[in-house]
Protein backbone atom coordinates (compact mmCIF):
# COMPACT_ATOMS: atom_id res chain seq x y z
CA UNK A 1 0.00 0.00 0.00
CA UNK A 2 2.86 2.38 0.79
CA UNK A 3 4.60 1.76 -2.53
CA UNK A 4 1.70 3.00 -4.77
CA UNK A 5 1.38 6.14 -2.61
CA UNK A 6 5.10 6.79 -2.94
CA UNK A 7 4.88 6.32 -6.73
CA UNK A 8 1.95 8.74 -6.90
CA UNK A 9 3.87 11.34 -4.90
CA UNK A 10 6.91 10.95 -7.16
CA UNK A 11 4.75 11.37 -10.28
CA UNK A 12 3.09 14.49 -8.85
CA UNK A 13 6.46 15.93 -7.81
CA UNK A 14 7.79 15.32 -11.32
CA UNK A 15 4.74 17.00 -12.87
CA UNK A 16 5.03 20.13 -10.76
CA UNK A 17 8.80 20.29 -11.20
CA UNK A 18 8.50 20.09 -14.98
CA UNK A 19 5.75 22.74 -15.00
CA UNK A 20 7.98 25.07 -12.96
CA UNK A 21 10.91 24.29 -15.29
CA UNK A 22 8.85 25.24 -18.35
CA UNK A 23 8.16 28.69 -16.88
CA UNK A 24 11.84 29.14 -16.04
CA UNK A 25 12.93 28.01 -19.47
CA UNK A 26 10.83 30.72 -21.17
CA UNK A 27 12.54 33.50 -19.24
CA UNK A 28 15.93 31.83 -19.70
CA UNK A 29 15.28 31.57 -23.45
CA UNK A 30 14.33 35.25 -23.69
CA UNK A 31 17.43 36.28 -21.73
CA UNK A 32 19.60 34.21 -24.08
CA UNK A 33 17.90 35.58 -27.21
CA UNK A 34 18.20 39.13 -25.92
CA UNK A 35 21.94 38.48 -25.62
CA UNK A 36 21.90 37.36 -29.25
CA UNK A 37 20.11 40.62 -30.13
CA UNK A 38 22.88 42.64 -28.49
CA UNK A 39 25.53 40.61 -30.34
CA UNK A 40 23.72 41.22 -33.64
CA UNK A 41 23.53 44.97 -32.90
CA UNK A 42 27.26 45.13 -32.21
CA UNK A 43 28.05 43.06 -35.32
CA UNK A 44 25.70 45.12 -37.52
CA UNK A 45 24.00 41.85 -38.49
CA UNK A 46 20.60 42.83 -39.91
CA UNK A 47 19.65 39.23 -40.75
CA UNK A 48 20.22 38.09 -37.16
CA UNK A 49 18.25 41.07 -35.85
CA UNK A 50 15.45 40.24 -38.25
CA UNK A 51 15.17 36.78 -36.71
CA UNK A 52 14.78 38.02 -33.11
CA UNK A 53 12.53 41.02 -33.78
CA UNK A 54 8.81 40.60 -34.35
CA UNK A 55 7.37 41.95 -37.60
CA UNK A 56 5.05 43.96 -35.31
CA UNK A 57 7.96 45.55 -33.40
CA UNK A 58 7.44 49.01 -31.92
CA UNK A 59 10.88 50.38 -30.99
CA UNK A 60 10.81 53.56 -28.87
CA UNK A 61 14.26 55.11 -28.65
CA UNK A 62 15.54 57.01 -25.62
CA UNK A 63 14.98 60.30 -27.49
CA UNK A 64 11.33 59.44 -28.17
CA UNK A 65 11.66 58.39 -31.81
CA UNK A 66 9.46 55.44 -32.76
CA UNK A 67 10.51 52.92 -35.41
CA UNK A 68 9.08 49.78 -36.93
CA UNK A 69 11.19 46.65 -37.38
CA UNK A 70 11.91 47.53 -41.00
CA UNK A 71 12.98 51.09 -40.14
CA UNK A 72 15.07 50.01 -37.15
CA UNK A 73 17.01 47.38 -39.11
CA UNK A 74 17.38 49.63 -42.18
CA UNK A 75 18.71 52.52 -40.10
CA UNK A 76 21.15 50.29 -38.22
CA UNK A 77 22.43 48.83 -41.49
CA UNK A 78 22.87 52.28 -43.10
CA UNK A 79 26.27 52.55 -41.40
CA UNK A 80 25.75 55.81 -39.48
CA UNK A 81 25.30 53.96 -36.17
CA UNK A 82 27.45 51.33 -34.50
CA UNK A 83 27.56 49.73 -31.05
CA UNK A 84 30.27 48.10 -28.98
CA UNK A 85 30.67 46.89 -25.39
CA UNK A 86 26.90 46.52 -24.89
CA UNK A 87 26.13 45.00 -21.49
CA UNK A 88 22.88 44.34 -19.68
CA UNK A 89 22.65 44.53 -15.89
CA UNK A 90 20.09 44.87 -13.12
CA UNK A 91 17.86 42.58 -15.19
CA UNK A 92 14.43 41.61 -13.89
CA UNK A 93 11.96 39.40 -15.68
CA UNK A 94 8.19 39.12 -15.53
CA UNK A 95 6.03 36.49 -17.17
CA UNK A 96 2.48 37.88 -17.31
CA UNK A 97 1.28 35.00 -19.51
CA UNK A 98 2.62 31.79 -21.01
CA UNK A 99 3.46 33.55 -24.30
CA UNK A 100 4.79 36.88 -22.97
CA UNK A 101 8.01 37.73 -21.11
CA UNK A 102 8.95 41.26 -20.04
CA UNK A 103 12.55 42.31 -19.40
CA UNK A 104 13.36 45.38 -17.31
CA UNK A 105 16.92 46.47 -16.80
CA UNK A 106 19.86 48.64 -17.61
CA UNK A 107 22.14 48.65 -20.64
CA UNK A 108 25.52 50.30 -20.87
CA UNK A 109 27.18 50.58 -24.25
CA UNK A 110 29.45 52.55 -26.46
CA UNK A 111 27.58 54.02 -29.44
CA UNK A 112 28.81 55.69 -32.59
CA UNK A 113 26.53 58.15 -34.32
CA UNK A 114 28.20 59.48 -37.42
CA UNK A 115 31.87 59.93 -36.50
CA UNK A 116 31.28 60.50 -32.77
CA UNK A 117 31.51 57.76 -30.14
CA UNK A 118 29.81 58.17 -26.76
CA UNK A 119 29.15 56.11 -23.64
CA UNK A 120 25.45 55.70 -22.94
CA UNK A 121 23.42 54.20 -20.15
CA UNK A 122 19.79 53.27 -20.69
CA UNK A 123 16.98 51.95 -18.55
CA UNK A 124 14.74 49.77 -20.67
CA UNK A 125 11.62 47.69 -20.81
CA UNK A 126 11.25 45.11 -23.57
CA UNK A 127 8.33 42.82 -24.31
CA UNK A 128 8.90 39.41 -25.86
CA UNK A 129 6.20 37.20 -27.35
CA UNK A 130 6.25 33.55 -28.30
CA UNK A 131 5.40 33.57 -32.01
CA UNK A 132 4.78 30.01 -33.15
CA UNK A 133 7.45 28.58 -30.86
CA UNK A 134 10.01 31.36 -31.41
CA UNK A 135 10.53 34.16 -28.89
CA UNK A 136 10.69 37.58 -30.57
CA UNK A 137 10.90 41.11 -29.21
CA UNK A 138 7.63 42.92 -29.95
CA UNK A 139 8.26 46.18 -28.04
CA UNK A 140 11.17 48.21 -26.70
CA UNK A 141 11.08 51.41 -24.62
CA UNK A 142 14.22 53.04 -23.29
CA UNK A 143 15.26 56.21 -21.54
CA UNK A 144 18.43 57.82 -20.33
CA UNK A 145 18.27 58.12 -16.55
CA UNK A 146 18.57 61.73 -15.42
CA UNK A 147 19.96 60.87 -12.01
CA UNK A 148 17.42 62.97 -10.16
CA UNK A 149 13.72 62.46 -9.67
CA UNK A 150 10.97 65.04 -10.00
CA UNK A 151 9.06 63.16 -7.30
CA UNK A 152 9.53 64.79 -3.89
CA UNK A 153 11.08 62.66 -1.16
CA UNK A 154 8.89 61.24 1.59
Amino acid sequence: MKRPMLQLLLVLFGFFSSARGAAESATDAVRRIDGERLQAMMAGDGAALGRVLSDELVFVHSDGRVESKADYVKNLMAGDTAYTNARTSELRTMKPSSDVVVLIGRQDMRKRLGATWSEITLRFLSVWRNEGGTWRMVAWQSMRPAGSSVVPGK
